[in-house]
């Protein structure tokens, strides 16, 4: 009968913004996932840095945010429902690492996933540069599936996971 409320779930993809091509990509890859696995208490979400540079921000910055903005924005009007958003795009601004002498996302993937946590957990408010998506319905969220941006979601697997992370024995 699908993923209960109470089990709600959100699949993340942690991934940099590289080129337009690329966000393309992750976008067509998402909505696959989520065609491949429609449940009211699934959603899903593109966890963001910039690549590394030598400055905080760079001129191609901008437009690569926006246009993830966009289409994040146009699978939410293309799939509406009536409990909130299904896609979501949570966006890390760069910091300056002194060690390596870059500006880039703190800590990349394992970074993005802790503050991730925080944010669904009401901790880390803060850490994001943009949010896209409605996030009051992620305060329910009980499971997180990570997945690499090349890693495809089967057809139903989704809650096929939550219903062996929800199994007693588990």
């Amino acid at each position: 009968k699908g993923i209960p409320a109470e089990l709600r779930t959100l699949v993340v993809v942690p991934t940099m913004l590289a080129s337009t091509s690329g966000i393309d990509s992750l976008i067509e890859a998402l909505e696959v996932r989520f065609l491949a696995n429609r449940d009211t208490h699934l959603h899903f979400a593109l966890l963001t840095d910039y690549c590394d540079a030598d400055t905080a921000s760079l001129a191609e910055d901008e437009p690569l945010l926006q246009l993830a903005r966009q289409k994040i924005e146009g699978l939410n009007e293309k799939y509406r429902i009536v409990e909130g958003d299904i896609f979501f795009l949570f966006h890390r601004p760069r910091c300056f690492n002194p060690a390596d002498k870059k500006w880039m996302g703190y800590e990349r993937k394992r970074g993005k996933l802790a503050e991730m946590n925080g944010l669904l957990r009401g901790t880390a408010t803060d850490r994001f540069q943009l949010v896209v998506g409605d996030t009051a319905v992620l305060a329910g969220v009980k499971y997180v599936i990570t997945l690499d941006p090349d890693t495809l979601l089967a057809r139903d697997s989704a809650w096929q996971f939550v219903g062996a992370m929800a199994h007693p024995l588990n």
